[in-house]
């Protein structure tokens, strides 16, 4: 029995191994195939050439030639030459006449003897002469007493005439501005004024005495004037020696004085007698 269940389970032993071989073969088949091959290839020529010539030679170099510099060749300089020059000379040539002119004829005679129609000062010419090249009034006659310099300051403070009661003894170039025909020590014959520049305050000195004071020849005064004193005919009074209210500069004791007999500035002693003729107006 125990034979028979040998020989029983033999078969199923059998089968078993069987289907190992089986199992082995395809794999020594495959070992044996590759075996040969390797065999075959090593005596063999491999005659696939493969023909795919495509070497992919991508020549693309991509070189990026843009050169763009922006060279800006704008070459405004916006230099401005606007010199903006203002011709306009804006020349006023009004040549239309003032038709409120005096119709070329004064409107009668000055009345007041050069005085402005006493707008400026009153200068009647009953008792005045007005001096129109300075604006002055002067005693007119003069008073025909002489004195000395103390005494004629003091007549000329005190005088009241006309109502006026302003009146004074003149400064040396107010008394200077009266000479007339003698300039620098030469007769004009006419009304020209004398150019002696002693002055007060300011030149009051012998140094100021120059040729321009120098007196012209005796009682050659203007031509139309009947005494020849060298001033304006329509002056009157004695021609004598004159007083001015300017002292000296370096002696106190001699005062500056005009002597119209020959249109000649000096000094003298105050106590000198000479004449005074007042005046109103000026400073």
């Amino acid at each position: 029995m125990t034979t028979g269940t040998e020989g029983s389970s033999a078969p199923q032993v059998r089968v078993l191994q069987v289907l190992q071989v089986l199992l082995v073969l395809p794999v020594l088949s495959s070992s044996c195939s590759e075996n040969s091959k390797s065999t075959a290839d090593a005596g063999a020529t491999d005659t696939d050439t493969d023909t795919d010539s495509d070497t992919d030679s991508d020549t693309d170099s991509d070189t990026d030639s843009d050169t763009d510099s922006d060279t800006d060749t704008d070459t405004d300089t916006d230099t401005d030459t606007d010199s903006d020059t203002d011709s306009d000379s804006d020349t006023d040539s009004d040549g239309d006449t003032d038709g409120g002119m005096d119709g070329g004829t004064d409107a009668g005679t000055d009345v007041d003897a050069g005085s402005d129609a006493g707008t400026v000062i009153d200068c009647d010419p009953a008792w005045g002469w007005y001096d129109e090249a300075t604006g002055l009034c002067w005693q007119n006659p003069p008073s025909t007493d002489t004195f000395t310099w103390d005494d004629a300051a003091t007549h000329c403070d005190g005088l009241s005439l006309a109502g006026h009661d302003d009146w004074r003894l003149p400064m040396i170039q107010e008394l200077i501005s009266l000479i007339r025909g003698c300039v620098g020590g030469t007769e004009t014959g006419d009304l020209s004024t004398s150019e002696c520049g002693v002055t007060d305050p300011d030149c009051l000195g012998y140094a100021c005495l120059d040729s321009t004071c120098y007196s012209c020849a005796p009682l050659a005064g203007p031509d139309d004037d009947p005494d020849g004193c060298y001033w304006d005919p329509a002056a009157a009074g004695a021609c004598w020696p004159y007083w001015s209210s300017s002292s000296y500069a370096y002696n106190f004791s001699y005062a500056w004085d005009v002597d119209f007999r020959y249109g000649f500035v000096g000094v003298d002693d105050k106590s000198s007698a000479y004449y005074a003729r007042c005046v109103r107006g000026g400073p």
